[in-house]
C-alpha cells in the first residue's frame, strides 16, 4: 500500500474518531434540536469520509450508495447548523407535525433515489445545485452582522463554518460538476482528509469549557456593588455618558464607531458589553436604549399624534419592520397597542381628577 494512501487513511479515521468524541463530549449540554443537528452533521460527514476514501475496492461496496445519500445531505445540514447558530431558535414549521413529516419524507425519498440509482441520475446533479445554494446561504448566515456578534467563540465558529462553506463551493464547482479525474487523485484525497481533520481539531478547541476564575473572594464581594469590575469602570462611565447624550439614536451607529468615540479598541468594547454587561450582540445592547426611548415617546401625551414611523426613526431604527418586531418582543404589545393602552389610562386618570 502506498505511503500517501496510509497517510490518508490515518487522517481519515482519526477524523472519524474526533467526530464521535465531539458528539459525546458535547451531548450533555445540547438541547434536543441541537442533538439532532449534531447527529445529522456527524453522520453525513462520516459518510463523506468513508465514501471518498482511497481504497479502490471500497468504491464497489454495497453500502456505497448509502454513503452517497448521506453525503449529499452534508451541505444542507451544514446550512441548517449555521442558521441555528445565528438565530438560536428552531424553525416554526419544524415544531408542527406536518413540517416534521415533510422533512422526513423528503430525506427518505432522496435516500431511496440514491440507494436505487446511485449517482447515475439527474437527481444527483440537482442535489449539487442545492448544495451550492446551501453553501452560499451558509456564507451569508455566517458573515451577515458579523461585527454585531459579541460572543468570541461564536464569531470564531462563524469564520470556521464560512471557510468550510467557501472551500466546499470551490470544490463543488471545480470538481464535482466537471468530469475531472482529480477527484480520485491520491494527493487530492489526502488533502481533503487533512483539511477535515484540521477542521475537527479546531472544533475540539472551541468545544473546551470556559475556564473558571477563582479570584480573591473578598475582592469579588467588594466589587459586587459596582456595575462592572474596577478596571472597567472608567470605560463604563464614558459609555454611559455617551448613551445619556443619545448616541444610540444615531441610525448608522456600529460597535466600531462607538469604540472610536470611546477611544478604545473594538475588541475591548465587545468584551465589556458581552462579558461584563451580559449582551450577546451589539444590536440587542443598543436596541434596549432605542426601545426605552420609543416607549417614552409613545406614553407622552405631547406625542399622541406623532406617527409611529417618525418615533421609530427618531429612536435610531432604519425601518418600521425591525422596530415593530423588537418592540413586541420587549413589551409583548405592538407600538400602536402600547400607545393606546397607556394614553387611555392617562386620559382616564385626568378625567377622574377633573371630576373630583
Amino acid at each position: 500500500m502506498a505511503l500517501v494512501t496510509l497517510a490518508d487513511l490515518l487522517f481519515r479515521f482519526s477524523a472519524l474518531g474526533l467526530l464521535i468524541a465531539l458528539v459525546l463530549f458535547n451531548w450533555p449540554r445540547l438541547t434536543g434540536f441541537e442533538r439532532l443537528l449534531a447527529v445529522a452533521l456527524a453522520t453525513s460527514l462520516a459518510c463523506f469520509l468513508l465514501l471518498t476514501q482511497p481504497l479502490p475496492e471500497w468504491r464497489f461496496n454495497p453500502l456505497r450508495n448509502l454513503f452517497l445519500a448521506a453525503t449529499e445531505l452534508l451541505p444542507l445540514v451544514l446550512c441548517a447548523c449555521a442558521w441555528y447558530l445565528i438565530t438560536l431558535r428552531v424553525p416554526h414549521w419544524l415544531t408542527l407535525s406536518w413540517g416534521r413529516w415533510l422533512l422526513g419524507c423528503a430525506v427518505f425519498i432522496s435516500s431511496c433515489v440514491f440507494l436505487v440509482y446511485g449517482s447515475n441520475t439527474y437527481w444527483h446533479t440537482l442535489m449539487h445545485a442545492f448544495s451550492a445554494l446551501a453553501m452560499c446561504a451558509t456564507l451569508y448566515y455566517c458573515l451577515a452582522n458579523f461585527n454585531d456578534d459579541l460572543v468570541h467563540s461564536r464569531r470564531r465558529l462563524r469564520l470556521l463554518l464560512a471557510t468550510f462553506a467557501l472551500l466546499h463551493c470551490l470544490v463543488l464547482v471545480g470538481f464535482e460538476l466537471s468530469a475531472s479525474l482529480i477527484r480520485r487523485d491520491p494527493g487530492y484525497l489526502l488533502a481533503n482528509a487533512v483539511f477535515i481533520f484540521c477542521l475537527l481539531i479546531l472544533l475540539t478547541g472551541l468545544s473546551r469549557p470556559a475556564a473558571k476564575h477563582n479570584g480573591n473572594p473578598g475582592r469579588q464581594a467588594a466589587q459586587q456593588t459596582l456595575p462592572v469590575p474596577a478596571h472597567w469602570l472608567t470605560t463604563y462611565e464614558a459609555l454611559q455618558t455617551l448613551l445619556m447624550q443619545g448616541i444610540y439614536r444615531e441610525p448608522e451607529l456600529t460597535i466600531g464607531l462607538l469604540a472610536k468615540r470611546l477611544d478604545i479598541p473594538t475588541h475591548q468594547l465587545r468584551t465589556l458589553i458581552n462579558q461584563q454587561l451580559g449582551f450577546k450582540n451589539f444590536s440587542q445592547f443598543i436596541n434596549q436604549y432605542r426601545l426605552a426611548y420609543a416607549a417614552e415617546q409613545l406614553r407622552d401625551l405631547a406625542h399622541a399624534r406623532t406617527a409611529i414611523l417618525s418615533i421609530a426613526f427618531d429612536a435610531g431604527f432604519n425601518s418600521i419592520g425591525p422596530f415593530n418586531r423588537a418592540f413586541k418582543r420587549a413589551y409583548t404589545l405592538t407600538p400602536g397597542d402600547y400607545r393606546k393602552q397607556h394614553l387611555s389610562g392617562v386620559q382616564t386618570r385626568s378625567k377622574d381628577c377633573t371630576g373630583s
